[in-house]
C-alpha cells in the first residue's frame, strides 16, 4: 500500500519521533537508550485472508503486553506499544541495572514489570503522538494510555476486529547499554487518517524533489 518513497519518509519521520523518546528515557534512566525503526509496514487488515493474519508477525500470536491509547477525533485510531512476554523481564532488569537470571515462570510479572513496560510506552507512544501533530499541524486530543496483558493469540484475534482496518506496523529496535531488544509499534487508522498522513507525506515528497 506505501510505495517505496512514502515507506522511506514514514520511516525517517518515525525515527526522529523515537529518537526524542529515545533522549528522555535516557535522562530518566541515565543509560544509553537508542531506538530506531528500521521498518514500516501499511497494512489494510479486512483484505488480509487467514494465513496473512496468522503470518502478519509471530509476536501478535503469542503473550504479550500492550501499552495503548486512543487518540481522535479529526484525526482518529489508536496507537499501541507491545513487548512479547519473554523479552519483558530482561527489558526491565536492563532498565533498573539488575541482573537479569532465567525464571521458571517467565509469564509471571509483578508490579515493577508493569511499571516499567508501562513507562517505555508512555513516553514513545506520547513522543509519536507530538510528533504525528507537529507533522500534521493539528493538536491531536489522546486518552489515558492504558496497559494490558493479552494471553496467547487473544490480542492477534481481536486486532482483526477492529473499527480501524488500516494498520501501520512500525518494528523497534531497542539498543539499551549495548543490549539489544525488539519490541512493536501498531496504529490503527480509520480511512480518513491515513489518507491525511499519506497527504503529508506525498507533501514532504514533493517538497524534496523541489
Amino acid at each position: 500500500m506505501l510505495t517505496t518513497i512514502q515507506e522511506d519518509i514514514l520511516k525517517e519521520l518515525y525515527n526522529v519521533f523515537v529518537g526524542e523518546a529515545a533522549n528522555l528515557l535516557s535522562e530518566i534512566l541515565q543509560k544509553r537508550i537508542v531506538l530506531s525503526v528500521p521498518k514500516v509496514t501499511l497494512l489494510s487488515l479486512h483484505e488480509l485472508n487467514p494465513v496473512e493474519q496468522e503470518n502478519l508477525t509471530p509476536v501478535l500470536n503469542g503473550t504479550i503486553l500492550s501499552t495503548s491509547l486512543k487518540f481522535g477525533s479529526v484525526f482518529s485510531g489508536r496507537a499501541e506499544f507491545i513487548f512479547p512476554t519473554e523479552q519483558i523481564k530482561y527489558v526491565t532488569a536492563l532498565c533498573l541495572g539488575e541482573e537479569y537470571t532465567l525464571e521458571d515462570e517467565e509469564s509471571t510479572f509483578n508490579d515493577e514489570d508493569f511499571d516499567v513496560v508501562k513507562e517505555l510506552g508512555n513516553i514513545i507512544l506520547n513522543s509519536i503522538m507530538g510528533g504525528m501533530g507537529s507533522l500534521l499541524e493539528m493538536k491531536l486530543e489522546y486518552d489515558v494510555p492504558q496497559i494490558v496483558l493479552h494471553s496467547a493469540g487473544e490480542y492477534g484475534r481481536t486486532l482483526f476486529n477492529s473499527e480501524e482496518s488500516n494498520l501501520l506496523l512500525l518494528y523497534v529496535n531497542f539498543n539499551i547499554d549495548d543490549s539489544k531488544v525488539l519490541g512493536l509499534i501498531l496504529i490503527k487508522f480509520s480511512l480518513e487518517s491515513i489518507e491525511f498522513l499519506i497527504q503529508k507525506v506525498d507533501e514532504i515528497s514533493r517538497d524534496l524533489n523541489e
